[in-house]
């Protein structure tokens, strides 16, 4: 028993690297603080390999590295202010959404009703930017400097930019329903594992923009569309990734 927590723990301190490593990896948006990062494929597949202590141990000693000043946050950032910016609901989200995976994948019934939850969520997610798109509800709002004032963003993009937001996003929807279900029959990776990572996915979504909120004061359009909308694709591609992975490489065995 001794042996087999000390091999968890070593892993753990293994993903925490790991995750400080593909950190460096940063792509920043214009419109947002909140960059395009590897760090979320680690602490997916942190969860889904590890169980949900270990898990959520190997993202706690990711976060406590950062904070004592180790350039392991995006780009190469750390320290405190970095956990309590308006991109620190993401790095504290890390250690619950790898709990989270960790423990859904031990209840299968309640992952099957959290992870399709989840899914159905990120999919009206996709679905408002097309309806908004479409019929200008006004949903999704940027801050226009002309006027001084936040706006919706289909005032704000031209005809085409408009047309091609509503094609992305119709093709997101059509994509993600077809894609999972192929997964479910194909089984390919572990359908139960897409479950989890969804929630888990959610999870690191709602923590990071209510930090967000609470941080800058914006309304939560522009959270949305700063803190959300930007990531769905991405995050969904390495969420498939991960996947993969916690399938092909079976780490659980040598934690034994």
């Amino acid at each position: 028993m001794e042996k087999s927590k000390l091999k968890g723990m070593v892993f753990a301190a293994l993903f925490a690297a790991l995750t400080g490593a593909v950190a460096w990896f940063r792509i920043p948006l214009p419109f947002t603080p909140v960059p395009i990062t590897l760090q979320t494929l680690m602490v997916l597949l942190s969860g889904a390999v590890l169980g949900p202590y270990y898990g959520a141990v190997s993202m706690g000693i990711y976060l406590a590295l950062g904070a004592i000043g180790l350039p392991v946050f995006a780009g190469g950032s750390s320290g405190v202010g970095a956990l309590l910016g308006p991109t620190g609901g993401y790095l504290f989200s890390y250690p619950v959404a790898a709990f989270v995976i960790g423990f859904l994948l031990q209840k299968k019934r309640l992952n099957a009703f959290v992870g399709y939850f989840s899914f159905a969520v990120i999919l009206i997610l996709a679905a408002v930017i097309g309806l908004d798109s479409i019929f200008k509800i006004g949903v999704m709002k940027l801050w226009d400097k002309v006027s001084n004032r936040y706006v919706p963003m289909v005032d704000l993009i031209s005809q085409q930019q408009r047309l091609m937001l509503i094609f992305f996003s119709v093709a997101v929807l059509l994509g993600l329903i077809a894609l999972v279900f192929y997964l479910k029959i194909s089984k390919s990776v572990s359908f139960d594992a897409i479950l989890a990572m969804f929630a888990g996915t959610l999870i690191i979504y709602a923590m990071g923009a209510v930090q967000g909120k609470f941080v800058t004061g914006l309304p939560w359009s522009a959270i949305f569309v700063g803190w959300v909308l930007p990531f769905i694709i991405g995050d969904t591609l390495k969420l498939l990734l991960a996947a993969w992975i916690a399938k092909n490489v079976d780490i659980k065995g040598y934690l034994k």
